[in-house]
């Protein structure tokens, strides 16, 4: 066969070589053709295609122009409106591709192209009309269907994306992306049985594919095998180092185990920032002027401004932000949209989109923004955007509320914490100075749900109901030693737990079985799955008393109780996620009824409180006004505080050479 060397190779010579990777090659059988042949216009659109394929998108356009100057050729537009689409000059491309559909309406290729740019556009219906059309045109086109399951993903519909990644699945078989797109969406469906399947499949046909290992590893903490999702993150990053999430999602998990330290997570996010954190830490900016009295521009970045932990406590703040003192913007990096999210926007004085937007061009737009203190909601949670607080695009960064510990990140200077969750003397766990707010650093925004607090179960004649609505892996083997201690203690009483994993007939039967070995009967016990929030807050109406686990404890599910009136009783925890209750309990004052030093003391208080049946009643109708007028619900009070504390941190960057 005559290759690259010979003087007169052949436009199918040069594409073999191409097609098999031999790319020097066949740039210099292009080259030799077009020395030979100047107008030969299939030679400069391939050797645009070659260039674009290596990342050279500029030199690949100029290439295909020339092509088309020559003559026109659906496939010429085609992959021009593709080179142009990966530089997101979007306007080009759309022209591009609308100049292809002209010469070949019906060709699956541009249409399926057309999908991606409307994707990129942020044009969900559009997009996904154009993959659909794709897909019609050709049958089981595998590209094509998984692209439509994780756009149908990002709007929420995943049903709709399982039958996507299903069909590219039958097309394609051993396409071991498909199979780890169908366990999200089936994780998402709390179907997490099917869901650990499917990424075991995707493995199976490619054993170093480090999202999958990651993603099982997020599915098997669901499931409360937390060993075997410690073990998944960590063939993660064996097969890939330099994956950040994956790191991520291994300290995040370590939060949930008890053999791990405070020692550990800070040793565990100093490697985090060292492999992952983008470098050795940027300069802080320079602080742009020094007018006292202008408001500071205070930028909240997160994967959570919707219905989430995060939404629900920073709603009032956002709504009570003095705008003399403070002009709030909201990066917000979360796919999924909803009434959450708008009433978020409302509240903020400035509102960017950064999904699918790379940390240079996010970390760009927020210093011309002109952000002077740029605050994470995320930590090591899921989808975090630090590597973009490694490029310090503020003169003060901080992290606050969505996470419980060091991010380890030279480029984080403060961290917001209280006096409860991080004692006085535990700041060397930190790598961020720690400003401490005088009340609890949390502030809840009560509830839009309009669901009455009910009477005390008990007191109706049915057996004593205790509760935890904490997710599967909170329930670690400690926690179910410490609940089926309670109820060896309270031989009247059984237990419901409600959380989105136990959808899954396997979840239920692994806890059944967990709670059996310490003697507790399966009909002790009673589990539901996910439900609508009002449907979810009207299910404390039917518990006495809320169980806190350990030693990762409740959070959000500790203040709902609250707001619901249902009494939480808390083992004071060696560890900040330990300590988000007593933080709440504290500042309400019912620290000595509800916080258990010891798990003898867990078993006496919640005893106790069964024990009292009028007292447990008294207690519960008057929770939701305790709440509502305590510290914890002073939006106004506790926005001061923060706004105080930013103020300080700013003055000290100012005051810093």
């Amino acid at each position: 066969m005559t290759d690259s060397r010979s003087p007169r190779p052949s436009v199918t010579q040069a594409l073999t070589l191409h097609t098999d990777g031999r790319t020097t090659e066949a740039e210099a059988a292009y080259r030799q053709i077009l020395d030979r042949e100047p107008r030969n216009a299939d030679a400069w659109h391939l050797l645009g295609v070659l260039r674009s394929e290596q990342g050279d998108h500029d030199s690949g356009i100029a290439f295909i122009r020339t092509a088309l100057s020559i003559q026109e050729a659906p496939e010429y537009h085609l992959n021009l409106g593709s080179s142009l689409l990966a530089l997101e000059r979007m306007e080009e491309a759309m022209g591009a591709f609308m100049a292809a559909l002209r010469l070949s309406p019906d060709k699956a290729d541009i249409h399926f192209q057309m999908g991606n740019l409307f994707r990129a556009r942020r044009l969900p219906n559009e997009s996904v009309a154009a993959y659909r059309k794709a897909i019609a045109l050709r049958p089981g086109f595998a590209e094509a269907l998984n692209n439509l399951g994780s756009l149908l993903m990002e709007v929420g519909d995943a049903e709709a994306a399982v039958a996507a990644f299903a069909e590219a699945i039958q097309s394609d078989p051993a396409n071991a992306g498909s199979h780890c797109n169908l366990g999200y969406a089936l994780d998402t469906l709390n179907r997490l049985g099917e869901a650990a399947a499917a990424y075991s499949v995707a493995l199976t046909f490619q054993p170093d594919f480090a999202l999958a290992w990651s993603n099982l590893g997020n599915t098997l903490k669901g499931l409360g095998r937390l060993e075997r999702a410690l073990a998944a993150y960590r063939s993660a990053l064996t097969h890939r180092p330099d994956f950040p999430m994956a790191r991520s999602n291994l300290l995040m998990a370590q939060h949930y185990a008890p053999e791990f330290t405070n020692a550990d997570f800070l040793a565990a996010a100093r490697e985090w920032a060292i492999r992952d954190g983008d470098g050795p830490p940027l300069a802080a900016p320079a602080v742009r002027d020094t007018d006292e009295a202008r408001p500071l521009r205070v930028g909240y970045v997160s994967s959570d401004f919707n219905s989430h932990p995060v939404g629900y406590f920073l709603e009032n703040v956002l709504k009570t932000h003095d705008r003399s003192a403070v002009t709030a913007f909201g990066y917000a990096n979360n796919s999924r949209i909803d009434h959450v999210t708008e009433r978020l926007r409302a509240a903020a004085g400035g509102w960017r989109p950064i999904v699918g937007i790379g940390d240079e061009a996010a970390a760009d737009l927020i210093r011309q923004d002109g952000i002077d203190i740029l605050v994470d909601l995320s930590g090591h949670t899921g989808n975090n955007r630090l590597p973009l607080f490694a490029r310090r695009p503020a003169p003060v960064q901080v992290s606050w509320l969505g996470y419980f510990g060091t991010t380890g990140l030279p480029g984080m200077d403060w961290i917001i914490a209280d006096r409860h969750v991080l004692p006085p003397g535990e700041e060397r766990y930190f790598t961020e100075k720690v400003w401490r707010l005088p009340g609890s650093y949390l502030c809840f925004t009560p509830p839009t749900e309009e669901v009455a607090v009910g009477p005390l179960p008990m007191l109706g004649g049915g057996p004593v109901t205790l509760g935890a609505f904490h997710n599967r892996a909170k329930i670690t083997p400690s926690t179910v030693a410490l609940w089926a201690r309670t109820l060896a203690a309270l031989p009247q009483a059984r237990l419901l737990v409600k959380s989105r994993e136990f959808n899954d007939s396997g979840v239920r039967q692994a806890l059944r079985d967990q709670f059996a070995t310490h003697g507790i009967a399966p009909n002790r016990l009673r589990m539901e799955g996910w439900s609508p929030r009002a449907e979810y807050l009207g299910s404390h109406n039917r518990i006495d008393i809320a169980l806190s686990p350990t030693p990762f404890g409740g959070g959000t599910t500790t203040a709902e109780s609250l707001w619901m009136g249902v009494p939480v009783v808390t083992l004071r925890g060696d560890r900040w996620a330990g300590r988000i209750g007593v933080s709440f309990l504290e500042t309400l004052g019912l620290a000595d009824r509800l916080v258990a030093a010891d798990p003898d003391d867990y078993v006496a208080k919640t005893a106790a409180l069964i024990g009292d049946p009028s007292a447990l009643a008294g207690l519960r109708s008057g929770l939701r006004e305790t709440l509502l007028h305590s510290p914890l619900c002073d939006a106004p009070a506790f926005t001061r505080s923060l706004e105080e504390a930013f103020r300080s941190m700013w003055n000290a960057r100012k005051r810093e050479p």
